[in-house]
C-alpha cells in the first residue's frame, strides 16, 4: 500500500510517500532545470557537491506542488529511501522527466560517487530512435567504466550489451546477497558468472578512466522499456527489488498512455508492467500525465506488495 499525489499541476496537492518531501527551506536547495544547466556549465561551487555523506545525496526534484493561494514548492524523491523508481507515461513526457532527473544527479554527484548505467535495448523502438534519445549521456563521465567493465561506456542498445551490463551488476549484488547455487549467469546454462563481452567492445582508455569509486558509491541503472529476454527480465527485476540494499538503484521507464487523476490505477500499472516487467518491483512510482504541464502522481509501495 502507499500514498499518491500530484506534482506540477496547478491547484494539485501532494500526499507524499516515504522518500518524497516538500522542503521548507526554499528552492535553492533543489535546483530547477535552468539552475542545473548553469551548475554543469559553470562550473560553480555546487558542481558535484553531494558526496555519499551529503544529507541530500541521491535526492532529485520531480517538480513543484501547487497549493491554493501559494507558490509552487519543490517535490523531491530521495532514492536512498525510495529504493527503485518507476516512471510511466507518454514518450515525450517520459523522456523529459528522465533527462531532468539524470541531469540533476550528474550535476550534483561526482562520477566517483555515482555510476550511471543505461539499458535501452527495447526492440519495439527502432535503434536510431533509441540512440538519438540517449546519445547525450555519452558526455557524462558517470558512464565511464570504473569497476573493470569491458566497455567504453556503460550503455547497452542490444541484447548482448544488455546481458553484459546486467551481469556485471548481478555479480556485484551477489557479493552482498548470494544467489541460490542453481542460478546460472545470463546467457549460460552452466558455468561461472562471466558474461561475454559485446563483440564491438574495446578496453577502456586509461586516460579516460573515471576516478576510483568510493566504497559508499551508488549505481543508478536506467532501464528503458522491455529489456528483452526472459533471463534479463528476471535479473533486472531482482536488481530492482534487492539492488537498493546493495547501493544499486533501478529507474524503469515504461511508455504508457497518459494517466489522468480519474484513470483506474490498476489499468495504468498493468500497461506499465506489460511494457517493462521490472517496473513491477519498483517501490516508488511516478505516473505522468497532463494536457499542458506534466502532472505527476506519486505512489509508494512496500517491496512485497502484490497486485499493485
Amino acid at each position: 500500500g502507499g500514498g499518491a499525489g500530484g506534482a506540477g499541476r496547478p491547484g494539485g496537492t501532494v500526499n507524499r510517500p516515504p522518500g518524497a518531501t516538500v522542503p521548507d527551506d526554499g528552492t535553492s536547495r533543489w535546483p530547477d532545470p535552468a539552475t542545473v544547466l548553469l551548475t554543469a556549465l559553470g562550473p560553480g561551487p555546487r558542481l558535484w557537491e553531494r558526496g555519499p555523506g551529503h544529507p541530500d545525496a541521491l535526492t532529485v526534484r520531480l517538480g513543484s506542488a501547487h497549493r491554493s493561494g501559494g507558490s509552487g514548492e519543490p517535490v523531491t524523491i530521495d532514492l536512498r529511501a525510495a529504493g527503485s523508481l518507476g516512471l510511466a507515461g507518454p514518450r515525450a513526457r517520459l523522456a523529459r522527466m528522465a533527462r531532468s532527473l539524470l541531469a540533476q544527479l550528474a550535476a550534483l554527484h561526482a562520477p566517483g560517487s555515482l555510476e550511471i548505467v543505461l539499458l535501452a535495448a527495447d526492440r519495439t523502438r527502432e535503434l536510431p530512435s533509441r540512440t538519438a534519445e540517449w546519445s547525450w549521456l555519452g558526455w557524462l563521465p558517470h558512464l565511464r567504466p570504473g569497476h573493470g567493465q569491458d566497455c567504453r561506456l556503460l550503455v547497452a542498445y542490444d541484447d548482448e550489451q544488455a546481458a553484459a551490463r546486467t551481469e556485471e551488476l548481478i555479480r556485484r549484488l551477489d557479493e552482498t546477497h548470494p544467489p541460490p547455487s542453481t542460478r546460472a549467469p545470463l546467457g549460460h546454462a552452466t558455468g561461472t558468472h562471466t558474461a561475454p563481452a559485446p563483440a564491438d567492445a574495446a578496453p577502456p582508455d586509461p586516460a579516460d578512466a573515471s576516478p576510483a569509486a568510493d566504497p559508499e558509491a551508488r549505481t543508478l541503472l536506467v532501464v528503458d522499456g522491455d529489456p528483452g529476454s526472459a533471463e534479463l527480465r528476471t535479473a533486472l527485476s531482482r536488481l530492482a527489488a534487492e539492488g537498493p540494499d546493495a547501493g544499486i538503484h533501478v529507474m524503469c521507464l515504461a511508455e504508457t498512455p497518459a494517466a489522468s487523476p480519474a484513470s483506474p490505477l490498476d489499468a495504468t500499472l498493468r500497461a506499465a508492467y506489460a511494457v517493462s516487467p521490472p517496473f513491477r518491483e519498483c517501490r516508488t512510482l511516478a505516473l505522468l500525465s497532463g494536457a499542458v504541464a506534466t502532472a505527476v502522481r506519486l505512489i509508494h509501495r512496500e517491496p512485497a506488495a502484490e497486485g499493485q
